[in-house]
């Protein structure tokens, strides 16, 4: 089953996230029974509906099974997630990762890509005649040093597959239940009090405590709300808004 918590606790434990994950609905029925697998083997064989064909991708070397190697794929693009979920946001959660070993890299080029699986651990000679081997040797070497890596896929166009992070680890992953949310959580309803304009508690921040009687009436903090009318607001004090 997949593990579950609240906004709320995702941000005190300083979980890296929001990302998602776009499937079937198949798919997404079985992940919330028996939670995330990592599936390895040949591209879109099994459980493997994508990843790179066996051509040449920079000097008649072919590239990897899977961008990051193996892993459970996720995006922190709501775009990108939809084109995977049926073109719609339904049913789509957000998730965390439980770990702040996350590493990034941006780069668009085939032959700095090529460069920095090689860097890596994918291996050119076994590539050519075994990739689901030199997709895994590739995997074990990133799994040593982090627990997940973000290709960011920005520039002046969308670089190469786009944003993506590939978890190494399905243990570290969360799915936010917002059943689980708490009155005054992140993640919690609010109401203005001026004018009951409705709105979502997006975060917090402590106001330091020495200038709290000065300059803000004693509140301890400012909420930062996205109200359903006006945007977004990073300077709410508490004593502004009801609870719900």
């Amino acid at each position: 089953m997949i593990k579950k918590c609240s906004l709320q606790y995702a941000h005190d434990h300083r979980f890296w996230g929001p990302v998602y994950h776009g499937t079937v609905p198949e798919n997404r029925v079985r992940i919330e029974k028996e939670g995330f697998k990592v599936f390895h083997g040949s591209e879109r064989s099994g459980e493997l509906r994508n990843g790179y064909i066996n051509q040449s991708y920079h000097d008649n070397i072919p590239p990897p099974i899977h961008h990051l190697g193996f892993g459970i794929y996720f995006t922190t693009n709501l775009n990108i997630a939809k084109k995977f979920n049926g073109g719609t946001t339904k049913n789509l959660p957000a998730y965390y990762i439980n770990s702040t070993r996350v590493g990034e890299i941006n780069f668009g080029a085939t032959n700095t890509m090529m460069k920095w699986w090689i860097k890596n651990g994918y291996d050119p000679t076994i590539a050519k005649v075994d990739r689901v081997a030199a997709t895994q040797l590739l995997t074990n070497n990133l799994k040593k040093h982090v627990d997940a890596m973000w290709f960011k896929g920005r520039g002046l166009y969308t670089l190469l597959d786009g944003d993506q992070v590939c978890v190494y680890y399905p243990e570290l992953i969360y799915q936010i239940d917002k059943g689980m949310t708490a009155s005054g959580d992140i993640g919690s309803k609010v109401i203005r009090k001026s004018d009951g304009m409705r709105g979502i508690l997006l975060a917090k921040r402590e106001i330091p405590e020495h200038v709290r009687k000065q300059y803000h009436g004693g509140q301890p903090e400012y909420l930062t709300i996205r109200w359903q009318k006006g945007g977004t607001d990073y300077n709410v004090y508490p004593y502004q808004v009801e609870f719900r």
